[in-house]
């Protein structure tokens, strides 16, 4: 946000960053009237898009007045006289987003990991060239043995002997020597079993997009990689009996949701 003060007796003007400075610079001045004060709000997306559906910002927000001339009904212009066009620069910021998302789903159907690696695995920084001839940094998934000898074993207990996520998360706290917990010094919960139970990167497939917004995708939905894109922990027959309820194949892509 910023502040801009202006002196209709001597011509004097300044833009400050801060409220206060503003407010110490306006005590300094030495005309008999106070300068005049006009602050204007650092444009955003949030607001962009508001302007754009017409919805009315907070006060703060700085003035705009929609210029009514002719073949100008996504044009506004700010206090300063600034025509700007908000539509372009929406259209700018989705296929901004568009573009980042294309280059998230070309990495995962790479095979290759995007965040930290699920408990089980660790990552392996490698370089690799495209066709192009250009070099980058990947990361790829590899078997962190200690910790996967721990997936296997649930999955054992989950497909083999049908024990309950409760059940599960007891037996490995009995044993934390053993059965390390995700969180290290931490204890096991039903919650965190059943987050290994439905990940289906232990069948050495990576998925991406499993959530929007913070609710589960269906399975069409999903961002899906070959198989092989990393060394399986589970065989995809045991992936599907552990699972919590009989569910659907992925859509042709031997993948249960």
């Amino acid at each position: 946000m910023t502040t801009r003060l202006h002196c209709r007796e001597c011509g004097w003007q300044s833009t400050f960053r801060r409220r206060s400075a503003a407010r110490r610079a306006a005590n300094r001045h030495r005309c008999a009237t106070p300068p005049a004060t006009e602050t204007t709000r650092w444009w955003t997306w949030t607001a962009l898009k508001a302007r754009l559906r017409g919805t009315p910002l907070a006060a703060a927000d700085t003035p705009v007045s929609r210029d009514h001339a002719p073949g100008n009904a996504t044009e506004f212009t700010d206090p300063h006289g600034n025509r700007v066009r908000w539509a372009v620069l929406s259209a700018h910021h989705a296929e901004t987003t568009r573009r980042a998302r294309q280059a998230m789903v070309d990495i995962v159907r790479a095979g290759y990991q995007i965040g930290p690696p699920p408990y089980g695995y660790r990552a392996l920084r490698i370089r690799v060239t495209d066709p192009t001839g250009y070099s980058k940094l990947r990361t790829v998934l590899v078997p962190d043995w200690p910790t996967a000898a721990v997936v296997k074993q649930i999955f054992t207990w989950r497909a083999d002997h049908g024990h309950t996520f409760n059940a599960i998360a007891t037996q490995l706290n009995a044993d934390p020597h053993q059965y390390p917990a995700p969180v290290p010094g931490g204890r096991w919960t039903a919650k965190a079993v059943r987050r290994i139970i439905t990940n289906p990167k232990y069948v050495g497939r990576q998925v991406w997009a499993r959530t929007v917004s913070g609710r589960p995708a269906t399975v069409e939905h999903w961002v899906v990689s070959g198989l092989h894109a990393h060394e399986p922990l589970i065989d995809e027959y045991s992936f599907r009996r552990a699972q919590p309820s009989p569910m659907p194949t992925g859509g042709g892509r031997g993948l249960s949701v």
